[in-house]
């Protein structure tokens, strides 16, 4: 005789039907996890590392904040930051779009176009340096000195 013919009707519906809740379950989950990866994604820009950066380098006279849009970690010790890159303390503000920070050093690079503002004094140049932990600032390139 057949054994498949054997089985018990109850039991084989049964076995479906878990099989079929299984699945279900499954593929629902499997949606779901992919809906909720793809809203993330989007809110994250992927060409960057860093999203708003902000951070302050110290030194003995004053503290300078540093703030940008974006940021790339460029190795261990330097960031690019991107976008908007302002440099603060409560004397001066420089402006520039793209500066290069070594995080070990306490220096920054730029070769953009970059503006200095402070009280009665505008500085307009192809680009600047910061050392000595923001103690020194070099403007680079064509420069244009405004004093008011």
């Amino acid at each position: 005789m057949n054994n498949f013919l054997k089985i018990n009707k109850k039991t084989l519906l049964i076995l479906l039907f878990f099989l079929s809740v299984i699945f279900l379950v499954t593929v629902l989950f499997k949606q779901f996890n992919i809906t909720s990866i793809d809203e993330s994604i989007l809110s994250i820009d992927p060409k960057f590392d860093i999203i708003k950066p902000s951070f302050t380098i110290n030194n003995e006279k004053e503290k300078i904040s540093v703030s940008a849009s974006n940021g790339n970690f460029l190795n261990n010790n330097k960031i690019l930051l991107k976008n908007n890159v302002f440099f603060k303390s409560s004397s001066f503000t420089i402006l520039s779009d793209e500066v290069t920070f070594d995080k070990k050093n306490q220096t920054a690079v730029s070769e953009s176009s970059s503006k200095f503002k402070s009280e009665g004094t505008e500085i307009i140049s192809e680009g600047f340096s910061i050392s000595e932990n923001g103690d020194i600032i070099l403007f680079n390139g064509k420069t244009s000195l405004i004093l008011k």
